[in-house]
């Protein structure tokens, strides 16, 4: 039989997450009265224990009580204190030593009350605990403030009357305005309850461990307490001491620490209001001004997603203050090194710029900036200022240095967060954005963000880029769609072959005319695949050999082995994921795969090294081999800054790119399964164009009627033909330069004679005309040989840069 336990017993103890208080009682439950007694009792002991005391003088206290009998008995009107002050005074010289009587805040008080009546001259004149209004002092509810109460009477008694030691660790704050500054201060009560009796006016209840455990896991119901140890069994006597400290530089870290926590702290202006009124306790000064603001990259500085992230003195979101404006002010040695400054007097500058004289006309006088460290970047900056010169310095960082980790966590958990938004719209209505043009769509999503939070109806606005220059390339697998089919044809007529053995081998032992006919059909397909591959034979075929020729496979081996290495063969040729023959099909697709990753990474590679030359946009392609399309101009860059010596800088670049890129997949043929060339293209366009993102497409994509000439010509050039013949403009070992006017021609000799002087290209320039295609005519282009030598002056891969080869150029 299962034992049960008893009712009270728990080894599991489920706790709600609400803090819900349990108590009936609309006034202290427990009977308590004041009483010197504790008081004359240490006297009489003290006699006893303390061989340096002063035994007359005790001797004459003892003489004054037995003359005032009433401060022996229980007193119930505390008018009898005042009516005997002498008397007690000499009572509370231990409690209250004399050294101390001016400067200490120190109290008596009647047991788990706030009324004192007894205290220091300096408790008395901050009135902590005169006038009422505990609840508003301690920023407790009546219920709250006579649970607390409430309980501490009950851990006495389980410590007194059933030895368990149940302490709760939660002080008293007292908050009082000061009466000068008018802002908070903040006293921590400590009580001293040596002088404090606690009695049983009967008999006493027992408990178990397990019932007294069930209490204190149960400590917020006190009505339960009540009903196992009630209240009228118990009455408190004597008095307690209060000893106040002042503690509103920790309450004030801790307040500042948990309201930082919360996100609205620093986004909102209620919540920035109490930091601001907070730090006013902190520093003890009325006027105290806060600010706060990121400090981006500097060439973040002028974008919205900064000015979002600004509340500072002056830096505000619709400020216009410029970088240069605080390069140039005292907020230097902050933004640049990380530095915290401290201005006395702003008006004694010998000269102030735009910046500083807007601070002034605020109002500020006295100022303070730091930086905001975190993880070892400055990610924003705290400012104080005061309109009284001289009020905040150098020993005002003292306690500023303990607040700043707090302020620099806060600003970047908002930092985080708007990333987080912002991202979370790019990825919903744009795509993977290239770093370049991301701070435009951050802009745009920042825009969106400040419209929802206004409640406005607002759609994503539109990504337009106006005067770009585009760059255009391609590099092409040559006649990879008819290597792709004699590939297809080689490994196709190589299965009929492996099962034309099959049939022949079973028909030495099994001469059916049905083999006949299966050999027939074999050959038939052979000889119509060599002449051409259609659209629909590889399926037929496939549905030839699975339906009628590889079921027989299995009977051919039970009956015939003979068979058997046919079949096998047949079998391990097909051996694959395919279920297929796959041999020259897999010699394509490798070498393909091969000749694209080369091209690809060295074209990431050298990339992104061109950023250097001037920042752009970059995108590429792979299909049989890979196209890419570069935008450069000034409206891409937040700054607006461009010149054409980067545009030239660049086209010569993509040149020798190119050559580069030919070069390599000439030597990496040796090691093709199937020694595919490449043919190689760049589509010259002088004029510039403008480009919209696309949100359906998620691309970008060329915007106005003449710029969709140049989209034309991107789609239809690569099967260009010489004017007059049938040979096609790209040729395996050369560079195709496609150009419409005279001028570009011109520029890009100048890059050709660079080239054949490095060594790149051989001697000698096509000039090509080329057959008008649809929709498009009067193209030219000027076709060069690269130069396949082992050697040449520069070597890339030992470490020479394109880069540097190409701004050694004179493109002037």
């Amino acid at each position: 039989m299962r034992k049960t336990r008893d009712n009270f017993h728990e080894t599991v103890v489920s706790i709600p997450n609400r803090d819900e208080i349990i108590l009936s009682a609309e006034r202290f439950p427990f009977k308590a009265t004041l009483s010197l007694s504790p008081l004359v009792t240490y006297w009489e002991n003290k006699i006893k224990t303390d061989p340096n005391c002063n035994v007359s003088r005790v001797n004459e206290l003892a003489g004054l009580l037995r003359q005032n009998p009433e401060l022996l008995e229980p007193i119930e009107d505390v008018s009898i204190i005042n009516k005997y002050i002498d008397t007690v005074d000499i009572l509370m010289e231990d409690i209250f030593p004399s050294a101390l009587w001016e400067n200490d805040l120190r109290a008596t008080v009647l047991p788990f009350h706030f009324d004192s009546f007894y205290a220091t001259p300096r408790l008395e004149e901050l009135d902590l605990l005169g006038g009422g209004n505990y609840t508003q002092k301690l920023n407790l509810d009546l219920k709250t403030l006579l649970f607390r109460q409430t309980l501490s009477a009950y851990t006495l008694i389980l410590e007194k009357f059933y030895n368990a030691n149940f302490f709760v660790d939660e002080p008293f704050i007292f908050s009082i305005k000061d009466k000068f500054t008018k802002l908070d201060r903040h006293y921590k009560l400590i009580t001293d309850l040596k002088f404090m009796k606690v009695k049983a006016k009967g008999p006493i209840k027992k408990l178990s461990t397990q019932e007294i455990n069930f209490l204190i896991n149960r400590y917020n119901d006190l009505d339960l307490w009540m009903q196992k140890i009630p209240p009228e069994n118990f009455e408190f006597s004597g008095f307690a001491i209060y000893d106040f400290t002042d503690v509103t530089n920790e309450a004030t870290i801790s307040s500042l620490r948990y309201d930082l926590l919360d996100q609205d702290s620093v986004t909102t202006p209620e919540g920035f209001e109490s930091l601001q009124q907070k730090l006013r306790v902190l520093f003890g000064l009325p006027g105290l001004r806060l600010g706060l603001a990121s400090l981006p990259e500097l060439h973040e500085f002028d974008t919205n997603f900064t000015r979002k992230t600004w509340n500072g003195l002056v830096l505000q979101k619709d400020s216009h203050i410029k970088l240069e404006d605080l390069t140039e002010s005292i907020y230097a040695p902050v933004l640049i090194k990380g530095n915290t400054i401290i201005v006395d007097d702003l008006e004694q500058l010998d000269e102030t710029n735009r910046l500083e004289q807007e601070l002034i006309k605020s109002g500020v006088r006295n100022l303070i900036i730091a930086p905001l460290h975190y993880e070892g970047k400055t990610i924003g900056m705290l400012e104080l200022a005061s309109p009284i010169p001289g009020e905040l310095n150098a020993l005002s960082t003292i306690k500023l240095k303990e607040i700043l980790p707090l302020f620099a966590l806060a600003l970047n958990r908002m930092l985080d967060e708007l990333r987080s938004s912002i991202q979370n719209i790019i990825k919903e209505k744009y795509t993977a954005i290239h770093p370049i043009v991301e701070w435009r769509f951050t802009q745009a999503a920042i825009n969106l963000l400040d419209k929802m939070e206004r409640n406005v109806p607002a759609e994503i606005e539109p990504i337009v880029f106006r005067d770009i220059f585009p760059l255009y390339g391609v590099s092409d697998v040559r006649s990879s769609a008819s290597e792709r089919n004699r590939a297809i044809q080689g490994d196709l007529i190589d299965q009929l072959v492996l099962a034309k053995e099959v049939i022949l081998a079973a028909k030495d032992k099994l001469p059916l005319s049905i083999l006949d006919e299966l050999i027939y059909k074999i050959d038939k397909y052979s000889q119509n695949i060599v002449q051409e591959l259609g659209s629909g034979d590889e399926a037929v075929v496939l549905e030839f050999l699975r339906s009628e020729i590889e079921p027989l496979f299995n009977h051919f081996t039970q009956k015939y082995p003979s068979t058997q290495k046919a079949i096998e063969a047949y079998r391990k040729a097909t051996n694959n994921p395919n279920g297929v023959v796959y041999n020259k099909r897999r010699a394509y697709e490798e070498s393909l795969y091969l000749i694209n990753d080369t091209i690809s990474s060295f074209l990431d590679r050298e990339e992104e090294k061109a950023q250097q030359i001037f920042p752009h946009y970059f995108e590429k392609y792979k299909t049989d081999g890979l196209e890419y399309n570069i935008y450069i101009g000034a409206s891409l860059l937040n700054s607006g800054h461009f010149e054409e010596l980067y545009l030239k800088n660049m086209r010569l670049w993509q040149l020798m790119l190119t050559c580069e890129i030919a070069r390599r997949i000439h030597k990496l043929r040796a090691n093709l399964k199937l020694p595919l060339e490449i043919t190689q293209l760049i589509l010259v366009h002088s004029n510039p164009i403008c480009i919209r993102f696309r949100l359906d497409e998620k691309k970008f994509d060329v915007e106005g009627a003449d710029n969709i000439r140049y989209e034309i010509i991107k789609k239809r050039i690569d099967k260009a033909t010489l004017r007059g013949t049938e040979e096609r403009l790209t040729q395996p070992g050369k560079v195709a330069i496609v150009y419409t006017q005279p001028r570009e021609a011109q520029e890009y000799r100048r890059y050709i004679d660079f080239l054949q002087a490095e060594g790149y290209i051989e001697q000698g320039v096509e000039d090509l005309e080329i057959e008008e295609l649809q929709g498009v005519q009067g193209l030219k282009a000027l076709r060069i040989s690269i130069n396949f030598q082992e050697q040449l002056r520069h070597d890339i891969d030992a470490g020479d840069e394109l880069l540097q080869i190409a701004r050694a150029a004179t493109l002037n």
